[in-house]
């Protein structure tokens, strides 16, 4: 079955959905479950790497519940617009054709629902150990759907797609958890960005080196990674996450020191580098979200 059927949206309710409609709502779902599921994955490994202090995440519990009812919503809808794919755009309600979205979907949806139910808990009780479990299962649901499924031998290249978005997730999420808000007090601000740093280090390079060498494998090689829509998708991500790349370097080597030398400055310089990293973020969702879904590797 081609992705695009397994990536979902929300639904209207009508009796009727053309394709057209069907693939905006594919395209709209499919950002809708990224952004919350990166988030989810994020806000778990900020609390279980210890990146926000304990106390921080009791004032930040909303997010990670908001994120979950994400995830789930969006996870939810895929089901609803595989209906209406393998119908004629009538059947988004149709008891018959949900065991066959299901086979589908099914592992992916409870990975990605049961991942962020584990992720939310464990933030609300305080598991680190239970928030880190939760971020593998949410990122190994992006492994269990998708191109890599499409691969007529997929061996690792599944599990290295959920290792590339639970990295991803840790960095997707910094914009939230280190935002200068003035709730923060200027020693805890540096250790976080400290904190930080000392994982990113090691885990944004590796985010890099897997989304070339998954570029690579699912485009099919160099003339249809340059030569397709789908591989410049996959092309635009890789440029932006080079560029979220450097800013975070700016962070670690210029702006954590004049927090520390200048406070006010120091906030003001993070704030404008976190806006940058988010507008990058928002980009490369947008490409990838585009790539698995409006477009397709080369049969």
């Amino acid at each position: 079955m081609p992705c695009r059927a397994l990536c979902g949206s929300l639904l209207p309710a009508t009796d009727h959905v053309t394709g057209d409609a069907l693939s905006l709502l594919l395209f709209a779902d499919r950002i809708g479950l990224n952004v919350a599921a990166l988030l989810a994955i994020g806000f778990a490994l900020h609390a279980a790497f210890g990146v926000v202090e304990r106390d921080g995440f009791k004032r930040l519990r909303w997010l990670p519940l908001a994120t979950a009812a994400g995830v789930i919503v969006f996870a939810a809808a895929r089901l609803l617009i595989l209906n209406a794919q393998m119908g004629d755009g009538t059947s988004i309600f149709d008891p018959e054709l949900f065991p066959l979205s299901w086979t589908a979907l099914g592992p992916s949806t409870t990975a990605l629902v049961g991942g962020a139910m584990l992720a939310t808990v464990a933030l609300w009780v305080g598991s680190r150990v239970l928030a880190a479990v939760g971020a593998v299962v949410l990122s190994m649901g992006f492994g269990l759907t998708g191109h890599t499924q499409g691969l007529t031998e997929p061996g690792v290249i599944p599990t290295m797609l959920a290792s590339h978005v639970f990295i991803a997730g840790l960095w997707v999420a910094a914009p939230v958890t280190l935002y200068p808000g003035t709730a923060i007090s200027d020693a805890a601000l540096v250790a976080r960005l400290k904190r930080f740093s000392a994982i990113a280090i090691a885990a944004i390079p590796l985010l890099i080196v897997l989304g070339i060498w998954l570029a690579w494998v699912l485009a099919g090689g160099f003339e249809p990674l340059v030569g397709s829509a789908y591989g410049r998708l996959l092309l635009l991500k890789l440029a932006v996450g080079l560029a979220a790349m450097g800013l975070g370097a700016v962070n670690k080597q210029m702006v954590t020191a004049r927090i520390v030398a200048d406070p006010a400055k120091g906030r003001r310089w993070l704030r404008l580098t976190l806006t940058f990293e988010t507008i990058l973020f928002a980009v490369a969702i947008l490409a990838v979200s585009a790539a698995t879904t409006i477009a397709a590797p080369d049969e």
